[in-house]
């Protein structure tokens, strides 16, 4: 008898545990993402001040802006780097102890935060954001390979994006909290950047009442009675019976421990190349799609069209509330619709929507109304993103029935991630380069490679959803050459 989680809809205990891992992770690594934006101009000040206090050195503004760069980078830089050892530390302690450490190493980045600006110490400054950073690339690589190794398989697609809406809405709430109505102000941003602590609680407090994988029970640790045990409190006491578990623990004499695949075992292995390079490309649209071109330098583009610096930041928050809403929409998209077509016309509108909106911007004094369509295109982007480059990549790896096997998929989705963050820092660093000399021909190349993605997955993306390992591994057993795709 094969090992399988029961055939069930939505239980209490899959509500819960996907409610406190989203809330108490995901919701907090993405406010860490955003929350750093707002009052930029302020932190900015302070640190040119205590510069000149501490060293007798009063900055020029590109000194300045070196030093900022710095601070905003040194967080997904340690992000790229920490997200590597998300597969280490999942095959290690667990799933549940390695969500238990994203929220601590999380939690270590508050108190330099909150004491970095009575301290005069941009080193606490730099310290926090370090931290955060880290925080955030182990939850990209932990919470999606924890939250689908809990669900049956006809809610994985829907429970896997819980990840990608938790960090939306952490991304939004970030731009809200920094607000200057709210604490983003002069006073007050050190509260700001520290205020995420609060939900970190939601982390702690119920962490004893979470189950662990039964799938890394079972065939990781070798524990058919604790991977039985963890079904029970998912999916009911009732929800297996005794035959159940005598069968699975007969079955279990014969079975071999399962282990897991180091990364450069992964890397070396013909057999995954390409649904590596799937999953890494795939991941890496998370960046150079053009979403966080949009996001970070939001305000700075809607300045360009002509938005007062005010209107600017209101509408930024309004691109982000949309952008959550459609994140949100992800669990119903996946429960329903096919992977493929959907990163299909997911890439394909991006293309498009980013094409118009680079041809507004640079017509924009010349038609008058080209302000406000080019804000509806920026809307019309973001759907197109959350339909399913900004949803898929977080799960297609690390479902048990997608891309794949369990003893390859913690070291799979480290490099995912790795990808996802290398993407990040190169546009952090690059598009305002990018901006200052090319102007709004800057989110051409974003464009560009939401073509080839599509191109991409169109030759040698299989459809996944109701299928096997087996049945995947059989149509990618070519490799680069053309596959037959059969609908499931």
């Amino acid at each position: 008898m094969e090992f399988q989680l029961p055939d069930s809809n939505w239980t209490p205990g899959l509500v819960f545990a996907g409610f406190v891992i989203t809330l108490g992770v995901a919701v907090p690594a993405g406010f860490q993402g955003s929350i750093i934006n707002a009052p930029a101009e302020y932190i900015q000040a302070w640190c040119r001040a205590v510069i000149s206090t501490r060293f007798g050195i009063w900055l020029s503004d590109e000194e300045l802006n070196l030093l900022w760069a710095s601070i905003v980078t040194v967080a997904i830089l340690f992000g790229v780097f920490i997200s590597i050892f998300g597969g280490i530390l999942t095959c290690k302690f667990g799933r549940k102890k390695s969500f238990l450490i994203c929220g601590i190493v999380l939690a270590l980045a508050a108190p330099c935060f909150l004491l970095c600006r009575t301290t005069s110490s941009i080193e606490l400054l730099f310290l926090g954001r370090a931290i955060a950073g880290s925080g955030l690339g182990l939850a990209i690589a932990v919470l999606p390979l924890y939250l689908t190794e809990l669900s049956p398989l006809k809610l994985r697609g829907a429970v896997g994006v819980l990840v990608p809406i938790g960090i939306t809405a952490g991304v939004v709430l970030g731009q809200v909290v920094g607000l200057d109505q709210v604490l983003g102000d002069e006073d007050s941003w050190q509260y700001a950047l520290s205020c995420y602590a609060l939900m970190l609680v939601l982390c702690f407090v119920p962490y004893c009442w979470l189950p662990e994988s039964p799938e890394y029970l079972f065939k990781v640790k070798n524990d058919p009675e604790g991977a039985v045990e963890a079904i029970r409190k998912i999916f009911g006491q009732h929800s297996v019976g005794d035959d159940y578990f005598m069968c699975v623990k007969v079955d279990h004499v014969d079975c071999e421990k399962t282990k897991s695949m180091s990364l450069l075992a992964v890397l070396k292995d013909p057999s995954l190349r390409l649904p590596l390079v799937l999953l890494c490309c795939m991941s890496a649209g998370n960046g150079f799609s053009g979403i966080n071109a949009i996001f970070f330098y939001s305000v700075s583009t809607l300045e360009r069209i002509g938005l007062p610096a005010n209107e600017a930041k209101l509408v930024s928050v309004g691109l982000g509330c949309v952008n959550l809403v459609c994140s949100a929409c992800g669990p119903y998209l996946m429960a329903r619709f096919n992977r493929r077509p959907l990163m299909l016309i997911s890439c394909t509108a991006c293309s498009i929507t980013l094409l118009l909106v680079t041809l507004m911007i640079i017509f924009v004094e010349s038609v008058t109304w080209f302000a406000e369509a080019s804000i509806a295109a920026m809307l019309l982007f973001i759907i197109a993103f959350q339909i399913g480059v900004g949803q898929i990549p977080f799960f297609i790896g690390s479902v048990k029935l997608q891309l794949f096997n369990l003893d390859a998929r913690s070291s799979a989705i480290a490099l995912g991630s790795l990808g996802a963050g290398m993407s990040n820092l190169i546009i952090s660093m690059v598009f305002p380069i990018m901006q200052h000399a090319w102007g709004a021909y800057a989110f051409l190349p974003f464009s560009v490679y939401c073509v080839m993605l599509a191109a991409l997955v169109k030759r040698f993306l299989p459809e996944t959803r109701g299928r096997s390992v087996g049945d995947v591994a059989r149509l990618m057993a070519n490799g680069f050459r053309k596959f037959d795709n059969p609908q499931p």
